[in-house]
């Protein structure tokens, strides 16, 4: 039997081999548990980047489509940067920042921590760029690129429950895996992809924490004529709220959440004038994982359909900067009018921003802007304003060192039948760092605050949840597309209402195998 040069390469290991050859497929970065792909500046504003299970990127992961708005179906008001890969360029031309290794530099979205899930529980998110020029990655098929990806994760959770030390911790080991295959056309006009990918986690002392998560999704880009196009996307997606964040400070079990999310894009540019309108509509339904207690509503009172509009208007000062201004409305409709404390939720949202996108060279670049949002709920549940901002960036003025630093805020929903939603604001930042030849170092900071609305009336007094990560691993790697090293992540939850908030920490150690093709 002849084994070719390429295939044989993988027989380092008698194990990935064997898999790897039986399929005749390397695998690429898939993602364990804690992850959200760094957010990148590819077009100047755009949509929510919230962390609901909306089908874009939520706490436990969904699919990030090309060319769709990643509005929430929880959250508005927020304009952060949409998400391509580096290398391409903007809506309007800017080039977007190459770093020096796109296979080893970013060695795995499963190692970020801004806007990531929160504990080993949950999903990923799987990034779809709709550009990749690495020669390391993916696998030709006529007139179409296969993208694999697989990551192996195993380790130890000592606070599984994410619950006070006064009532007892349990601590458990893990093990997830995270597959994904993108299948993207390479046509020279118009775009097209499918994408499919799952996270499995296994807990050996606390199997209530085992979940099934996966997401499936078909998108693509129509060309009209230059610079004019139309995205759209289509997915369903299976995720989870993990324990210890916002919608599930306390419990037994995730929740399980489904969503089936639609989106549609136009972009067209006249000189030096340029314009986008993203159409979004999700439906959700929440499935409850813990016994519903008392303040906090069922699942079938959360299901809900959302809807979110957005209009930018923009315009290149240089063939780097521009600046834009997103209009935006939403509206929230519950599938039951009433819920179970007979409450109508449903709200309808307007908000205004300003923003810019700046290409400060060809591997550093940042795009933020600020605004206005207001979100008016029915019944007498009152409305919660709020200042909005959003900043988003990638920093290589160091060759070796990747610094992606990230800020959002946005209005969104929440579980707890005395308020009506919070104000959650998240301040972070990731690195790599490539330390030595075949050593990245990889890691981050965040903190997340949640400012609760109270319901008027209701005598729930001010809330505000406080959430801190921070991650740090060391990566070797064994050929460009095959990375594997430790992990450890540290998170703490605090509330000002020590009695139904958060409170909390947990330290998490992993090993963590990456392999992409």
């Amino acid at each position: 039997m002849t084994i070719s040069v390429h295939r044989s390469q993988w027989t380092w290991t008698p194990v990935l081999g064997w898999a790897l050859l039986a399929c005749g497929l390397a695998a690429t970065p898939a993602h364990a548990q804690l992850q959200q792909t760094p957010p990148d500046v590819s077009q100047p504003g755009g949509g929510t980047t919230s962390e609901s299970p909306d089908g874009t990127l939520g706490p436990s992961g969904g699919l990030l489509l090309p060319g769709a708005s990643t509005t929430g179906a929880t959250s508005t008001g927020s304009t952060a940067p949409d998400s391509t890969s580096a290398g391409s360029t903007t809506s309007n031309g800017i080039p977007l920042p190459v770093p020096p290794s796109a296979v080893q530099l970013l060695p795995s979205s499963g190692s970020t921590i801004v806007g990531s899930p929160f504990g080993a529980g949950t999903a990923v998110p799987v990034e779809i760029s709709t550009t990749n020029t690495s020669p390391e990655l993916g696998i030709s098929t006529g007139s179409f690129t296969l993208y694999p990806q697989i990551e192996l994760n195993a380790g130890y959770d000592d606070n599984v429950f994410a619950q006070s030390a006064a009532y007892g911790t349990v601590g458990s080991f893990y093990s997830t895996v995270s597959p994904a295959l993108i299948l993207r056309s390479n046509w020279l006009n118009h775009e097209l992809y499918l994408a499919a990918s799952g996270t499995f986690g296994f807990y050996e002392a606390a199997p209530s924490q085992n979940y099934q998560n996966f997401n499936l999704g078909i998108g693509g880009k129509v060309d009209v004529q230059k610079d004019f196009y139309v995205t759209w996307s289509l997915g369903y997606n299976q995720s989870t709220e993990p324990l210890g964040s916002p919608n599930a400070p306390t419990g037994s079990a995730p929740n399980v959440v489904d969503a089936i999310p639609i989106n549609l894009g136009v972009y067209q540019r006249f000189n030096r004038f340029f314009y986008k309108l993203s159409l979004n509509a999700t439906r959700t339904y929440y499935y409850d994982g813990s016994p519903v207690t008392t303040g906090v509503l069922p699942g079938e009172s959360r299901d809900l359909t959302s809807y979110d509009e957005s209009l930018q208007l923009g315009y290149e000062l240089t063939d780097d900067l521009s600046i834009f201004v997103t209009p935006d409305i939403n509206q929230r409709r519950y599938l039951n009018p009433i819920n179970a404390v007979g409450q109508q939720r449903n709200s309808d949202g307007q908000g205004l921003s300003l923003g810019a996108s700046w290409a400060i060279n060809g591997t550093s670049s940042i795009n933020g802007s600020v605004g206005y949002t207001s979100q008016n709920y029915y019944d007498g549940l009152g409305t919660n304003n709020a200042f909005i901002f959003s900043l988003g960036g990638n920093w290589n003025g160091y060759e070796p060192l990747n610094l992606r630093p990230s800020i959002t805020r946005t209005i969104q929903e929440t579980p707890l039948s005395n308020y009506s939603s919070y104000v959650s604001t998240t301040y972070g930042v990731d690195f790599d760092w490539i330390v030595h030849d075949a050593w990245t170092m990889s890691g981050g900071l965040s903190l997340q605050t949640a400012a609760y609305d109270a319901v008027p009336g209701s005598g729930a007094v001010p809330r505000t949840d406080y959430f801190f990560r921070s991650r740090i691993g060391l990566l070797y790697t064994l050929r460009p597309q095959i990375q594997i090293g430790p992990f450890v992540e540290y998170s703490n939850g605090w509330s000002t209402d020590p009695i139904n908030g958060p409170s909390y920490e947990r330290e998490i150690f992993s090993i963590r195998l990456i392999a992409k093709r």
